[in-house]
């Protein structure tokens, strides 16, 4: 009977339940009909209606925020201004969060309060962390401060924002109104402030060519810049957040430059989204400012692709951080390849188990996808060409989960052959490779690619698992006292964690400042530099380039006991 009670009870409230879902979802489809048909009375209540049913209610905050836009359209300033600060206090983590604040700086300006907009847009800017966000943000402070401030306004705000990161572009404004307010003398001021201690900001290119029309300083004229070609958005303005990682790594690399010497170097970085017309314009831009003697990146390999076709009959080099492709340093000489690609990667490797493990017999085992088969050929290559022998050379599928026969076949070997290279271009074969190991009784040094950073299956094969040794592009050692300090100030000033992309493009930007510093930072001197062999030590990875203009470092790592540990960073020969 009591069984029988709690169901009753149970089975009524979930009725309830999909009953006041059902009631909100239709009322809220109702109020949208009267907010577009500009019924915004009845749209009003409506949306309070739906707003005031607290439980089991996912309309809340949508309903929240159309009552601020009613009340806007109603020009009730003073109550839009109460609800849109009510609703960012009660949804601070909410999707519409960025629509709330771009309608309180709506009923700013439709009331003429453009102060109070500006220092909305710069507390903004502040804080946000998403680059288009904040590219968008600093575009519309602009036009209200040139429109409707004056240079003291925008002193005043900058006293709330001494040696932040949004001060540079304070002082940008403040001068630029000083010009129009036909003080040159003081304009030239700011535009000095930024070029001496904000050399690594957005805003130094523009303050340095402000500063020279107004003629207050010419001594800087010289100053060498970077030009960074990057992605940090696709076609469709979609932030793409690595590339992000990328660029702070190579800021934070030029701000340390910049804060322990005294010959500055600049930056000016172009977002080429993905597209091919951006790329090409801001390459050949590039090429034609002679004030830019190196270019880093693009970092994804057909954004390479294109800009190498603009710059390679130029005499400037282009670095990229990330790009892999083989290709690339085939299509121009001026492409200098940082993150090893993959043939180099099989041929580094060969060259370390054939010098440093004195190994002679090998077998390869490699699947026939990705880019597996193209690690295997470049490794046999190499191997060969040395002097070594592959004994056994045998291919699979991807994720067939059956390698026995071909594992059988090298078992037969077992005794003629000093390990096994296993190049995988999917983690989740790694297991199934061990067990067939086992399960055939061949216990014997494994040898991999990178990916066997995210496999499975090592606890159960245990005794294999450690016989296994990879090479990587990256290891990232978190125990070092010295990432643990650059992290923490990264942290701190950049607000990110540092991870491999963090320390992609900072290690570039170190690698690329070691050649500039101590020198005439020519074009031609730069690539004399490079093409020297200098090498560079990076968190991640080292950097020195070959004669082939490829990185001649790559990591060398090892599983012992459920650790991955770092063996070298191995140089090849050539």
């Amino acid at each position: 009977m009591k069984k029988a009670i709690l169901f009753f009870i149970l089975f009524t409230f979930s009725l309830l339940s999909q009953n006041i879902t059902v009631d909100n979802n239709r009322d809220f489809e109702k109020a949208i009909q009267y907010y577009k048909s500009h019924k915004y009375s009845d749209a009003l209540s409506l949306f309070k209606l739906i707003e005031s049913r607290k439980e089991n209610n996912s309309k809340i905050s949508a309903s929240s925020l159309f009552i601020c836009k009613i009340l806007l359209e109603q020009k009730k300033y003073t109550e839009t201004e109460t609800a849109l600060k009510s609703f960012l206090e009660n949804y601070p983590t909410s999707k519409y969060l960025d629509e709330a604040n771009n309608l309180l700086l709506s009923n700013y300006i439709q009331q003429q309060k453009y102060l109070t907009a500006f220092n909305h847009l710069i507390n903004l800017l502040n804080e946000t962390k998403s680059v288009v966000y904040k590219n968008e943000n600093k575009n519309l402070a602009e036009k209200i401060a040139l429109n409707y401030l004056r240079s003291s306004d925008i002193s005043k705000t900058r006293s709330r924002y001494e040696k932040n990161k949004i001060e540079p572009f304070l002082l940008l404004l403040e001068g630029k109104l000083l010009l129009q307010e036909n003080d040159k003398q003081n304009a030239g001021k700011k535009f000095q402030e930024i070029t001496t201690s904000y050399i690594s900001s957005d805003e130094y290119l523009e303050a340095l060519n402000l500063k020279k029309n107004v003629g207050t300083v010419q001594s800087e004229e010289s100053v060498p810049v970077v030009g960074i070609l990057i992605s940090l958005t696709d076609s469709n303005d979609r932030e793409i957040f690595s590339a992000r990682e990328v660029l702070e790594g190579i800021r934070y690399a030029f701000h340390i430059y910049n804060s322990t010497n005294t010959d500055k170097i600049g930056l000016l970085v172009k977002d080429i989204k993905r597209d091919k017309t951006l790329t090409t314009q801001f390459a050949s831009e590039f090429v034609e400012n002679n004030n830019i003697r190196c270019i880093l990146g693009p970092i994804f390999s057909d954004d390479v692709r294109t800009a190498l076709k603009e710059i390679d009959k130029s005499n400037i080099c282009l670095i990229s951080p990330t790009a892999t492709d083989d290709d690339l340093i085939q299509l121009s000489d001026n492409f200098f390849q940082a993150n090893p690609s993959l043939t180099s990667r099989g041929k580094i490797f060969a060259q370390y188990l054939y010098f440093v493990e004195n190994k002679r017999k090998l077998a390869v085992l490699n699947s026939i996808e990705g880019y597996s088969p193209l690690l295997a050929a470049s490794f046999i290559r190499e191997f060969e060409k040395l002097g070594g022998i592959i004994n056994a050379k045998e291919t699979f599928r991807s994720k067939s989960f059956d390698l026995s026969e071909q594992v059988a076949r090298i078992s037969v070997l077992a005794n003629e052959i000093e390990g096994i290279y296993v190049p995988i271009s999917d983690a989740s074969d790694a297991g199934t490779i061990l067990s067939q190991m086992v399960q055939n009784g061949l216990n014997v040094n494994l040898y991999g690619n990178q990916d066997w950073f995210l496999g499975k299956g090592f606890e159960s094969s245990s005794t294999l698992s450690n016989r296994l040794t990879f090479d990587s592009d990256y290891f990232i050692d978190y125990n070092n006292p010295e990432l643990k300090d650059f992290s923490g100030d990264f942290k701190k000033i950049i607000g990110l964690e540092v991870n491999r992309n963090v320390l992609y493009g900072y290690d570039a930007a170190k690698y690329l400042l070691t050649v500039m510093r101590n020198t005439d930072p020519t074009r031609k001197n730069i690539r004399y530099k490079m093409e020297s062999g200098i090498s560079v030590n990076g968190f991640h990875n080292n950097i020195s380039f070959s004669s082939q203009r490829n990185n001649k470092y790559n990591n060398i790592i090892r599983y012992k006991d459920g650790i991955f540990e770092l063996v070298e960073k191995y140089r090849s020969n050539d």
